[in-house]
């Protein structure tokens, strides 16, 4: 892996842009790493890594996102004209949405290619197959990083600074975009009819968009939809009750209360039993929770 260059304001991402315009870089490869609420609370696109064929780029869209100038550069970019190589790009596009406020434009997802040729396997399994990667080679940041990736995405990219292993991985993820794409573009114009080839076109001018409306977090648990009435209305003020003492504590939700004594607590219409006895914090955030909700479902239905 050739050298990097790590943007961490807007006058650096300006520039960049900028510097491809004058130089007629019209496609970059461009990948994401996030927090979801796994090491402390909330959801946040934390870097965003580059390669324009020649070098390699890390932007923290952390310290970016933290001002209007900043955010400005990101929504200039991620919704101009360059076009950015992905993998996979609904989650990455649904968190831009989410947490930037910015609707990702000009995309090219090469899944959508691996997909119409009946590969469904993810990034690795597509370089193991057409690059060849030598999946022992030791980490470094002149070499390509590949094998034992699992840890890296549960890694925390909140961190500053971000850790050596880390970035290798995060510019490994944009490392042979450009080359897979050559590759699949080239078996898709050889084994796929042209009305199929004009479907993958269709479907590439609308990758990035939204599939299905957003919904709430509640309405995401399990078997939300299989619950009646009255247990969906508890679940929706027991989940929104369990946000607000994540939040507070700046930890995941999950280290609050687990999903399914949610689910328990809405069956049974009840926090207690469900909630630590003698935790005056989670006690009062949920008998408040229980009493939204029988607010909530004494009103008349319109």
């Amino acid at each position: 892996m050739v050298g990097y260059s790590v943007i961490d304001n807007d006058i650096g991402l300006d520039e960049l842009v900028a510097k491809w315009g004058s130089d007629g870089v019209a496609s970059v490869a461009m990948d994401f790493e996030e927090e979801s609420n796994l090491h402390c609370y909330g959801e946040y696109v934390c870097t965003m890594q580059l390669f324009d064929g020649s070098r390699y780029y890390l932007v923290d869209c952390l310290a970016l996102s933290r001002t209007e100038e900043g955010r400005a550069s990101l929504r200039a970019f991620l919704e101009g004209p360059i076009e950015k190589v992905m993998f996979a790009c609904q989650s990455d596009a649904a968190l831009a949405r989410k947490t930037l406020g910015i609707q990702l434009a000009n995309i090219y997802d090469i899944r959508i290619l691996a997909m119409a040729l009946g590969l469904t396997g993810n990034l690795s399994s597509l370089e193991e197959k057409y690059i060849k990667a030598d999946v022992s080679e030791t980490p470094s940041l002149e070499a390509p990083l590949y094998g034992s990736k699992k840890k890296f995405q549960t890694a925390n990219w909140m961190r500053r600074p971000i850790p050596r292993d880390q970035i290798v991985y995060a510019l490994g993820d944009v490392e042979h975009l450009f080359e897979l794409r050559a590759i699949l573009e080239e078996e898709v114009s050889q084994t796929l009819s042209v009305s199929k080839q004009k479907e993958i076109a269709y479907e590439m001018k609308r990758c990035a968009l939204a599939k299905n409306p957003e919904r709430p977090g509640w309405e995401k648990i399990c078997n939300y939809r299989l619950l009646g009435h009255r247990e969906r209305v508890f679940i929706k003020h027991y989940f929104l009750a369990r946000d607000s003492v994540a939040r507070r504590r700046n930890v995941p939700a999950s280290r609050v209360l687990a999903k399914q004594d949610i689910v328990g607590m809405a069956k049974a219409q009840d926090w207690r039993g469900f909630v630590p006895v003698g935790s005056r914090e989670l006690e009062a955030a949920f008998s408040k929770a229980h009493e939204n909700a029988l607010k909530e479902l004494r009103k008349p239905v319109v």
